[in-house]
């Protein structure tokens, strides 16, 4: 495994942006490392990409720099370990509520002693048995970064022990399910929602942890910033596709 530079500069201090990849194509990946993105988070979680595919855009990724996160289902364990087994250099998993569960999450990225991550010294991320287990064990334990979302009001309510777990890199609040889980559905600019940001926030420099999260406007994305997330993701590659076509439609029509 290759240093993992998303994870320097956010230890760093430095603020990274990224973007959610739900187009099955390596050239999603492709597209966000030549503008320039930071990361691209691959996501299993919503959309249709398979593990084939999943592991050609962490090719891509690879290729140009990029750092590949790969977002799993909440049913976690197995892709998780398709994801690392794949060379991504992290992952981001869903929907967690407490210390307990970070544990669990942690267990599954790291190898022994950190973890219990399933062996096989055969796959890409060995590269194909070519690097000594040894090596690869110790590689991947420190380069792979963990990234967990709190989505829900048990998660906003243990923050402070789920960031205390030791091996979490990043907590990240997902503002559109957690406006659904505090009764505000799609307000994702609601009081609500952006208190449970700011004590995110709060919690991760306590802690030395980063902050994470969801932008979907470029604006959102430089408001983030200046509220001290480091990690953040902007918006979703349909989305910024969709806004381009319907900008150059609008435009050659002159309706703008």
């Amino acid at each position: 495994m290759k240093k993992n530079v998303l994870k320097e500069k956010l230890r760093m201090g430095k603020q990274c942006v990224g973007l959610f990849a739900t187009i099955p194509s390596p050239a999603i990946v492709e597209l966000a490392a030549v503008a320039g993105f930071d990361f691209v988070i691959i996501d299993l979680e919503h959309g249709v990409i398979d593990y084939e595919t999943m592991e050609n855009m962490v090719r891509a990724a690879d290729v140009h720099g990029l750092t590949a996160v790969v977002r799993v289902p909440e049913s976690f364990e197995d892709a998780v370990l398709k994801a690392l087994e794949a060379g991504a250099h992290g992952v981001e998993i869903p929907h967690i509520g407490s210390a307990a569960e970070a544990e669990k999450a942690v267990k599954a990225v790291k190898y022994a002693p950190e973890g219990m991550r399933g062996v096989s010294p055969y796959t890409r991320a060995a590269w194909y048995s070519s690097v000594s287990p040894r090596e690869h064990f110790a590689t991947s334990n420190r380069e792979t970064m963990v990234v967990l979302q709190i989505e829900g009001v048990e998660g906003v309510e243990n923050m402070e022990a789920i960031a205390s777990v030791k091996g979490v890199d990043v907590l990240f609040v997902g503002p559109y399910d957690l406006s659904q889980a505090l009764g505000v559905p799609g307000d994702v600019d609601n009081e609500k929602v952006l208190a449970a940001l700011k004590k995110l926030v709060q919690i991760c420099m306590q802690k030395d942890v980063s902050a994470g999260s969801f932008a979907p406007t470029i604006e959102k994305a430089r408001q983030l910033i200046s509220q001290g997330v480091k990690y953040v993701a902007y918006s979703v590659d349909t989305g910024i596709i969709y806004k381009s076509f319907k900008q150059a439609v609008d435009e050659i029509a002159g309706k703008s």
